[in-house]
């Protein structure tokens, strides 16, 4: 099956019109509920490590991360087996492990076992987040991929603003259980809304099937996906720098209070380009916001880089949550559009991989030059590397000019 075609046969069940169904819309409670997990803990699992454990900061920030790693290898084996398990069971499964890891951390007393349940339960968050976002391609009518996707998104949106407050109010002015709670809580949320869900299941092929014990790259990563893959994965590691190292500048600078507004802006940024971009890049083809939106992600960082007003932050946060909202649900449609319709589970995970990647390790690879030139010098490598992904997203897709058009 061609690029040109998986449009009609990965959607033909939806509706041609309407995008906001009843199953598109418990999907998204299902990423919102699973996403605040996510981040809430990332937010506060370092200080809990620190204090609960007395751990070095070094291993205080791989009690936070080690979840990453858990949602990694579970991306790279669950685009293989999704069909053969079935998507709304994986779901079902995913998201019992994942309450009850939460639940589970109150009684941890040494670190070693605190890092193997964040393991698990990232691995229940890889197994839920590429799960429901191949379901969810299946619920958006012809012609409206990229749209979709990115209204799906905004679950995580959503979550980056609330999961920090709410890790924050919670440590502070009620307790670590409370905070466990709240995010076991928010699992059940999703868990509820996945047992109400339609969700379409598909039977693997005959070829599937004969090679089901068979574990191949392929069967891991979708090679005509990865190149896509890779400009993602240079547009999280802008997104993780930021992220990463910002408020450590900004305390340096002694402006601590604009780095709280900074990321609200941030977020607004991403929500409000998420209910258009979408629609621009079905209307328009991939080109029409790919390049912008990393272009706008590297003024972001380029503008950190000679800030020196407040006012100067907060319009790179606007810069940086522009480009970053974008461009990541864009190129998901592109890697989708890429592919086949039996290949879509691979594809998913092939996207959110790199994603994880970014995050990871894209910190770790840039924070090597902030010896040597400082934040400011970082952040300006930084831009250059998103303006480098526009160069590698020209080479591998736009030139070619495959754009997704499905209605």
């Amino acid at each position: 099956m061609s690029a040109m075609t998986i449009g009609v046969g990965c959607m033909g069940a939806a509706s041609p019109q309407r995008l906001w169904s009843r199953d598109y819309f418990l999907a998204f409670i299902v990423l919102v509920g699973a996403q605040l997990v996510f981040v809430t803990l990332m937010a506060y699992m370092a200080l809990y490590a620190l204090n609960r454990f007395s751990v070095n900061d070094a291993a205080a920030g791989f009690a936070a991360s080690s979840f990453v790693l858990g949602a990694a290898v579970a991306r790279l084996v669950v685009g293989k087996y999704l069909d053969f398990i079935g998507r709304k069971r994986a779901l079902l499964l995913a998201l019992t492990l994942y309450a009850l890891c939460s639940l589970v951390y109150p009684m941890i007393d040494h670190y070693g076992v605190l890092i193997a349940i964040r393991i698990m339960q990232g691995t229940g968050f890889g197994v839920t987040s590429t799960t429901v976002a191949t379901a969810v391609i299946d619920m958006i009518p012809l012609g409206r991929l990229s749209e979709g996707l990115g209204y799906i998104a905004l679950a995580g949106t959503l979550s980056n603003a609330l999961g920090p407050l709410a890790a924050i109010q919670l440590s502070q002015h009620a307790s670590s259980e409370w905070v466990f709670g709240f995010t076991a809580g928010c699992a059940v949320l999703s868990f509820l809304a996945v047992t109400g869900m339609r969700i379409q299941e598909r039977t693997p092929t005959p070829t599937q099937c004969a090679r089901k014990w068979q574990l191949r790259l392929s069967d891991l990563i979708d090679g005509k996906v990865l190149p896509v893959a890779f400009v993602a994965l240079i547009a999280s590691t802008g997104f993780a720098l930021v992220m990463t190292y910002l408020t450590p500048y900004m305390v340096g600078l002694q402006l601590a209070d604009v780095a709280s507004v900074f990321f609200l802006v941030w977020a607004l940024a991403m929500l409000a380009v998420r209910l258009f971009a979408g629609r621009v890049h079905d209307r328009y083809g991939d080109n029409a916001v790919v390049p912008a939106a990393l272009v706008s992600l590297a003024c972001g960082l380029g503008l950190l880089a000679v800030a020196t007003a407040p006012w100067h932050f907060l319009i790179a946060a606007a810069l940086g949550g522009m480009g970053h909202g974008a461009v990541i649900p864009s190129l998901q449609a592109v890697g989708i559009g890429r592919t086949t319709t039996e290949r879509i589970p691979v594809a998913t995970s092939t996207h959110y991989l790199a994603l994880d990647t970014g995050i990871a390790m894209g910190p770790v690879a840039l924070g090597f030059v902030l010896h040597f030139v400082g934040y400011p010098g970082m952040f300006l490598v930084g831009s250059c590397v998103m303006l480098l992904g526009v160069g590698l997203y020209w080479l591998v897709h736009g030139r070619t000019r495959q754009l997704v058009h499905l209605g």
